[in-house]
């Protein structure tokens, strides 16, 4: 054999020997992975596989069944995971109907079912494909089941909506017998420093012998009174109705002309001035208006000729103009108020009678206590003349609630005004006083910080004596939690 044909065998025997290997290599990689297969199969029952377990509901809103109501899509619910309670921290509008709403919801990846049971339908319990819609006009129970058959989750989700009319005005009688004898006039003030504040009311018996009393009552129960030692006040001469806080003070005119100063409210001297005085008329105690000081204003007489008058807070009295034509200086209902609009701020005062003793249905204002101008028009009638009007601020307005007409009797009607005392509107409708509230006028008026309106005592004319009660009342709507 020639050394071609050797050179040519060894070639053909190592190119065998070279496939023989491969193929066997394809193999033995072949039968490897059925071995790992096999064997992963045969040891299957020892590995361990996580089945969900999250059943909770992470997501919930409502929709009303129908075109109607589109107002539900916009609701926020809160899901407390903790007590298992879902429900709207806001309170829809009251008489919204959720008795046949669409609820949606979303859900951890292991919730299998959800059971429903729903209070307003007895027997109800069913097993909810998320579609069917829910009667919530009572509470409704959610229980959700996880993959496990173990795990499960219980909540209990209600729709929170106002159960009166957020406009109404709900009134009560809150406490009567007061004092516990008869009363010809009282006057009713917040007396003490914020967080510690007494409610003190001062009354003139109509027994002469007894003069005048003091009585308190905590801010937060008024049904209870205190009697309390009172001194100083001359006895039947004092102008209760027109008693006014001002400079950490009380001050208080006296039908001779005289001005009596109180710094606790319970003992009283003469203010030594040489003005007389026919009228307190209000005061303005901030000065966080625009170039404005504090003032208290009054009508001074001399001599038969009115004027306007001012005390500043160094107790120094300064002269305003002549009193207007028209001008009440008994009677009248007054209000210090400020402006966040003009950043000022007035004191006006309300109806009342003038010094030929005619009644008023007019409104006057001032920024500084000297000059007064008229706000109402003086060719409108927005509510009768009267004396005696219980005048305060509520609900960002002036409030006017009742008073004495020309025939000597006493009203019930309500009227606001929004642009401080300019226009008045009557309210008819939601915010009136109730039936069983007794027309009167000369009655004491707060509000309170839980927005609580006050009235304290009042005539039904000016010959009766006074009402010897406590209303309370307050608009819905201003009761209800942000």
């Amino acid at each position: 054999m020639g050394i071609k044909q050797k050179m040519f065998l060894l070639l053909w025997l190592y190119m065998q020997q070279t496939y023989f290997w491969m193929k066997n290599r394809i193999v033995l990689f072949v039968a490897g992975c059925i071995a790992l297969f096999l064997s992963s199969c045969l040891n299957s029952d020892d590995q361990e596989y996580d089945v969900p377990k999250d059943c909770q509901l992470t997501s919930f809103y409502i929709s009303h069944d129908s075109i109607l109501g589109g107002e539900l899509d916009t609701v926020k619910f809160v899901i407390d995971q903790v007590n298992g309670k879902i429900f709207n921290p806001d309170s829809l509008p009251f008489g919204t109907e959720v008795g046949k709403v669409v609820c949606k919801v979303t859900n951890g990846l292991g919730l299998v079912s959800i059971e429903v049971t729903q209070d307003a339908l007895p027997d109800s319990t069913f097993y909810w494909n998320k579609e069917d819609s829910l009667d919530f006009s009572k509470p409704v129970k959610f229980v959700t089941k996880a993959y496990d058959g173990i795990s499960s989750k219980v909540y209990t989700a209600w729709v929170n909506i106002h159960q009166v009319v957020p406009d109404s005005m709900t009134w009560e009688l809150y406490a009567s017998n007061v004092l516990g004898f008869p009363v010809k006039e009282q006057k009713v003030i917040t007396w003490g420093e914020e967080g510690n504040e007494y409610y003190y009311m001062y009354a003139q018996a109509t027994d002469a012998s007894k003069g005048y009393s003091l009585h308190s009552s905590s801010v937060s129960n008024a049904r209870s009174w205190t009697d309390m030692t009172l001194n100083g006040l001359p006895a039947g001469e004092v102008r209760l109705s027109q008693m006014t806080e001002y400079g950490d003070a009380l001050y208080v005119p006296t039908t001779k002309g005289a001005l009596y100063r109180s710094v606790n409210g319970q003992d009283w001297t003469i203010v030594e001035q040489t003005y007389s005085i026919k009228a307190l008329l209000g005061a303005v105690n901030n000065e966080k208006g625009l170039g404005q000081s504090s003032f208290l204003s009054a009508i001074a007489d001399n001599n038969g000729t009115l004027d306007f008058i001012y005390m500043n807070k160094d107790m120094e009295w300064k002269a305003g103009e002549a009193v207007h034509d028209g001008f009440p200086v008994s009677g009248f209902g007054s209000l210090a108020s400020y402006s966040s609009g003009s950043k000022q701020n007035s004191l006006t005062v309300v109806a009342g009678k003038d010094r030929n003793g005619k009644l008023l249905n007019s409104a006057w204002g001032t920024m500084n206590g000297g000059q007064w101008v008229l706000l109402t028009d003086q060719e409108s009638d927005y509510f009768d003349k009267r004396e005696g009007v219980l005048l305060s601020a509520y609900d960002d307005k002036f409030c006017l609630v009742g008073g004495i007409d020309e025939a000597n009797k006493a009203q019930k009607d309500m009227y606001f005004s929004r642009d401080g005392g300019v226009t008045w509107t009557l309210s008819d409708t939601l915010t009136v006083m109730p039936e069983d509230y007794k027309a009167r006028g000369f009655a004491s008026v707060l509000v309170d910080k839980d927005n609580f309106m006050l009235i304290f005592g009042g005539k039904e004319n000016n010959n009766a004596n006074d009402l010897d009660q406590i209303w309370k009342g307050r608009i819905n709507r201003l009761g209800f939690k942000d």
